[in-house]
């Protein structure tokens, strides 16, 4: 029975520390893969962060401003 709990707990640690990171494709915050949710924009699958990163991008796109979004990306990136 302990070692059957210990093996248990080894398991869900070790899968806090690892798994591939990614950058949200919106604000650019570190995730891990397994819990980044995929938005549709500009006709790409993009992994953001939070449900508000999403929201941001289905916005953009429904008030067609997607050109200014990732100019204003695109500068920012370059700046940083």
């Amino acid at each position: 029975m302990v070692f059957a709990f210990s093996r248990l707990l080894d398991t869900v640690f070790s899968s806090f520390g690892t798994g591939e990171k990614l950058d949200c494709f919106h604000c650019g915050e570190k995730m891990r893969k397994a819990n980044a949710l995929t938005a549709r924009f500009n006709g790409g699958l993009h992994p953001v962060c939070c449900h508000g990163c999403l929201a941001v991008l289905h916005a953009v796109e429904r008030n067609k401003l997607v050109d200014e979004y990732l100019q204003n990306k695109a500068s920012l990136h370059l700046a940083g």
